[in-house]
């Protein structure tokens, strides 16, 4: 059986949006929306949260295709349970009361249904839904290496500055004020090795982030002012040093990272309310 990793493809989402708003009341408190975005976005209340669990879902049914067709059958329904009339996903989200809370889907009965699921709402397990539901899918994993979660300040950071210049949706990224400057390659060479220095002097400013299943890094750059961040580079480490290839804007910086656990850096929270 292979899933579809869509989740609109997947199974017909009535009222998403109220969905959405009901897992944030749900969920542990936390901030799913920033409070000055830089681009219109069409869900205004919880962005964060729409972009992360589309991605688990993603994950989850990647990661449930991936299972030898031999394989335990427990182990696929512990990522993503799908058997008769019921499928089912864990969040990796908790209640207030540390309960994890669940997407769930039963079968759509309509005849001229395109998706063969329908998403009924995320439910924790004393959900009538997911009464006969066992066992519950396990909270989603990042196999992230140990060593790779560790970044080595004292790595050199190769910059691809043709790419990130030259490349329009990279570029797009920078600050207006910076992509009129002058000497802008050298302007972006200096404020990486400023920023390699600041981490050297508190590595915690780095955070993690899954790209493509590899670990890669957020480096919070400075452009216009030493002390604010402006973009981040994402670095991949490489052998014995870091490449920086690609810049990303604060906002995606920060979904990015949501995508592994809740930033707690200061050059990220201060852009939720």
């Amino acid at each position: 059986m292979i899933l579809l990793p869509d989740l609109f493809e997947f199974a017909y989402v009535p009222n998403w949006f109220d969905h959405l708003g009901t897992l944030a009341e749900m969920a542990m408190p936390e901030s799913w929306r920033f409070t000055h975005p830089v681009f219109p976005l069409k869900n205004t209340e919880t962005p964060i949260l729409e972009r992360y669990i589309k991605y688990v879902f993603r994950k989850q049914v990647i990661d449930f295709n991936n299972f030898p067709y031999e394989s335990d059958a427990e182990c696929r329904d512990r990522t993503f349970y799908i058997r008769n009339e019921k499928a089912c996903f864990n969040t990796g989200l908790f209640t207030k009361n540390y309960k994890s809370i669940y997407g769930c889907f039963s079968r759509n009965k309509r005849i001229d249904a395109l998706q063969d699921w329908y998403f009924r709402g995320f439910f924790d397990d004393a959900s009538s839904d997911l009464k006969y539901v066992q066992p519950l899918p396990d909270k989603p994993g990042f196999p992230l290496p140990i060593m790779g979660m560790t970044y080595f300040p004292l790595w050199d950071i190769r910059v691809n500055v043709n790419h990130i210049l030259c490349d329009p949706e990279n570029f797009a990224r920078l600050p207006l004020e910076v992509q009129r400057a002058k000497n802008l390659s050298l302007l972006l060479e200096t404020a990486v090795e400023l920023a390699r220095r600041k981490a050297s002097f508190e590595p915690g400013i780095v955070v993690p982030q899954g790209y493509q299943g590899q670990v890669q890094f957020l480096l919070p750059m400075c452009l216009l002012d030493t002390e604010h961040a402006d973009i981040a580079m994402t670095l991949a480490p490489m052998e014995g040093y870091y490449l920086g290839h690609t810049c990303l804007t604060l906002e995606m910086a920060y979904m990015n990272a949501r995508l592994i656990g809740r930033p707690v850096v200061p050059w990220l929270t201060e852009l939720v309310n």
